[in-house]
């Protein structure tokens, strides 16, 4: 657990030195190791561990190396933190595990709990509740701790871009992303040996069109990673290939072909369930009532019944 959780979790130590900084800005590592009272190279090494997290800022000043808060948005936040209520035992409530259950119930994204045991879970989940810190909604939010829901929000968007810029191939063009998944395509480069993916996705969308019965002509490969999943299916199919552009009429082409393509297979329920956890609820719902109605109801950007019948024509998709 705690391998998967070092690329953003705090250590009690580290949540410490950044009360320290917080209040001594432009800080020598000498300093801060007086403050503290731990030596200068453990100092040396948190504030590097901090440093990238992009917590904190070095400088030098002469032989010195200063330290202070970064400019970033969802440090400065936890700057406010730290200093709205330095009694809270900070050091304990969001390090380790329990940052990681914040990210995940403060976002509602469940790929945050990537890597955690149920144990490890509970037990922190136990630890924010006797503070009264467990956030689950924006609307639950504790009183006086808007400052903790913001810097949450704001570190979750900093974590879910350092592990998708990490993971993904450089030249990954990502079209949508929530805490570790993202969907994701690559220019296709004739005559170009493919670069071995540093994660291995699932292709998904057009790319996998001819696995039912549709091949659509594309000058890109498709890709969806999400590191709690096992395999895709029709409904994720169809959903990540109107979430290459929810309001493009044609890809809302494209994700009505592969319906009435698979409408045996298709399972209406799951494809509503699923939508959620892409944002694309009411767009699924528009989507649906097309199906049913042969287009009889239609919302932006789905198509004109006439212009998916000649596309049906084209691609050999009999619609109804």
């Amino acid at each position: 657990m705690k391998e998967k959780m070092l690329p953003f979790a705090f250590s009690k130590g580290e949540i410490s030195t950044i009360r320290v900084i917080a209040e001594h800005q432009d800080s020598s590592i000498r300093d801060l190791s007086a403050l503290t009272r731990k030596s200068e190279s453990s100092i040396s090494q948190m504030v590097k561990g901090l440093e990238k997290k992009g917590i904190v800022a070095t400088k030098k000043h002469g032989m010195k190396k200063l330290v202070c808060i970064s400019d970033r948005n969802f440090a400065l936040t936890l700057r406010e933190v730290l200093r709205a209520e330095p009694y809270v035992p900070w050091e304990t409530l969001i390090s380790n595990s329990n940052i990681a259950v914040l990210l995940k119930n403060v976002t509602g994204e469940e790929s945050f709990g990537y890597g955690i045991s149920s144990v490890s879970s509970w037990r922190a989940i136990r630890n924010l509740s006797m503070h009264g810190l467990n956030i689950t909604s924006s609307e639950k939010q504790p009183a006086g701790n808007r400052n903790l829901l913001r810097f949450v929000r704001e570190f979750s968007d900093h974590v879910s871009m350092e592990y998708l810029t990490e993971k993904l191939p450089r030249d990954a063009i990502i079209l949508w992303r929530s805490g570790y998944r993202c969907l994701f395509k690559i220019r296709k480069n004739s005559g170009k040996k493919e670069e071995r993916l540093p994660i291995e996705p699932f292709p998904t969308a057009l790319s996998v069109s001819p696995d039912y019965g549709i091949r659509f002509l594309t000058q890109d490969s498709y890709y969806y990673h999400d590191p709690n999943l096992n395999k895709l299916t029709i409904e994720d199919v169809i959903l990540h290939t109107l979430l290459i552009d929810p309001e493009s009429p044609t890809y809302s082409t494209y994700a009505l072909l592969l319906a009435f393509k698979n409408k045996r297979n298709m399972d209406i329920d799951s494809l509503v369930d699923k939508s959620i956890k892409y944002n694309l609820v009411e767009k699924t719902r528009n989507f649906i009532s097309y199906i049913r109605s042969n287009g009889g109801a239609r919302e932006w950007p789905l198509p004109k019944p006439k212009e998916l019948q000649e596309q049906a024509d084209l691609y050999g998709v009999v619609i109804g």
